[in-house]
C-alpha cells in the first residue's frame, strides 16, 4: 500500500449527523388543575339534565309497557329497515328476516283484539252508522286475527288470501270514517280557539296539534292500504315511506301523551 494511499485512509472521517432538534421545555410547565368552581359548574349542569333523563326512561318504560306502545316502535323500526332495503343500503337476505319477524311480532301482540269490538256492539242500543261501523271494525280485526293464524300454520293458504283481502277492505274503510271524524274533531278545536283567543290556553292548542299529527298519520295509513287494495309500480317504496312515517306519527302521539 502506498504512502498516499494509507494516509487518505487514515485521514477520511465519516460525516457529523445533524444536531437533533431541540426538545420543548416543558419540566417549567404545569398540568392544567380543575378549580374548584369549574367542578360545582360541571356538577350544576349534570343535575339540570337528570330531571329530563328521568323523565324520558318513564316514557321510554311506559312506551314498553303499553301493548301500542310496542306495537309503534317495532313498526318504526321494520319500516326503516324495509327503506334501507329498498334502497339496497343493508344486506337483503339477513335484514329481509328480521322485517318479517317484526311483522309477525306486531301480528301476535295485536291478535284477540276484536274482543273489544263485540263487547261495543248493541245493535238495539246504538244507530244504525255506529253499528255499522263498529262491524267494520269487528270484521277488520277478525280477518286480521285469521291472516295471523294463517302465518302461523293453522290455516290454509285460500283462507289466508281472503281474510287478508277482507282485512284490507274494512281498513281503507275505517280510515275514511276515522278522517271524517278527524276533520269534524278539527273545525270543532278550531272553532273553539277562535272563540276563546287566550294565548295562554296551552292545552287547546296541543289537542289542535294532536288533530291535526292524527290526520296525516291517518292519510299515511290510507295511502299504505291503498296500495294493497289497488297496487301501483312502485308499491313497495311508498309502502315503506308510508309505513315509517305513519308509524313514526302515532309513537310520537303516545310520546305526547305519556310526557303529560
Amino acid at each position: 500500500m502506498s504512502n498516499s494511499t494509507e494516509s487518505s485512509l487514515y485521514n477520511f472521517a465519516l460525516p457529523t449527523p445533524p444536531s437533533p432538534p431541540p426538545e420543548p421545555e416543558t419540566f417549567n410547565e404545569k398540568p392544567p388543575v380543575v378549580t374548584q368552581k369549574q367542578t360545582s359548574q360541571i356538577a350544576k349542569r349534570l343535575l339540570a339534565t337528570r330531571p329530563l333523563i328521568t323523565k324520558w326512561a318513564s316514557v321510554v318504560q311506559r312506551l314498553l309497557k303499553e301493548l301500542d306502545g310496542r306495537d309503534k316502535i317495532m313498526k318504526i323500526i321494520q319500516y326503516f329497515i324495509k327503506i334501507l332495503l329498498h334502497y339496497k343500503l343493508v344486506n337483503a337476505k339477513h335484514f329481509s328476516t328480521i322485517t318479517s319477524h317484526f311483522s309477525m311480532t306486531r301480528k301476535l301482540l295485536r291478535l284477540g283484539t276484536a274482543i273489544g269490538p263485540i263487547r261495543e256492539l248493541a245493535p238495539l242500543k246504538n244507530s244504525i252508522p255506529s253499528t255499522l261501523i263498529t262491524l267494520n271494525a269487528l270484521v277488520n280485526n277478525v280477518s286480521d286475527d285469521v291472516f295471523c293464524l294463517y302465518k302461523l300454520g293453522v290455516f290454509g293458504s285460500k283462507l289466508g288470501a281472503i281474510s287478508e283481502r277482507i282485512s284490507a277492505y274494512c281498513w281503507f274503510a275505517g280510515i275514511l270514517i276515522d278522517l271524517r271524524e278527524g276533520a269534524e274533531n278539527m273545525s270543532k278545536l278550531q272553532a273553539k280557539a277562535a272563540i276563546d283567543r287566550d294565548e295562554k290556553n296551552a292545552e287547546l292548542k296541543q289537542k289542535i296539534y294532536v288533530a291535526e299529527i292524527s290526520i296525516i298519520k291517518l292519510l299515511m295509513d290510507a295511502v299504505f292500504c291503498a296500495c294493497d287494495i289497488w297496487p301501483p309500480r312502485q308499491a313497495a317504496a311508498i309502502q315503506a315511506w308510508s309505513g315509517f312515517l305513519s308509524g313514526s306519527l302515532a309513537g310520537y302521539k303516545l310520546w305526547i301523551k305519556f310526557s303529560n
